[in-house]
């Protein structure tokens, strides 16, 4: 029979894992074939896969923009400039 306490042994042999970055890469591998197969069955002219497609790209766009831009501040940085106070006209303002 087995052990009792049914937990998880490790072995002491056995070097720890990278925290997931194995399987960070194997996502991206994974994920970078099956967009190279849709791409396939687009030019093949399977044509519900268009979205498919165009869609990824946009997003990857859209998120390095974000990036270029500043944005997604982590609470240790300053926000970016303010662009004006509601309700405060500039003429109100001292100088």
């Amino acid at each position: 029979m087995g052990r009792s306490g049914g937990g998880r042994v490790r072995s002491a042999h056995r070097r720890p894992d990278d925290a997931g970055g194995v399987w960070i890469l194997t996502g991206v591998v994974l994920g970078a074939l099956l967009y190279a197969g849709i791409v396939l069955m687009a030019i093949a002219g399977f044509t519900p896969v268009l979205p498919l497609v165009v869609i990824p790209p946009v997003l990857i766009a859209l998120i390095g923009t974000n990036s270029l831009l500043g944005g997604g501040r982590s609470r240790g940085r300053p926000t970016g400039r303010p662009l004006g106070r509601p309700g405060v006209d500039e003429a109100d303002e001292p100088r």
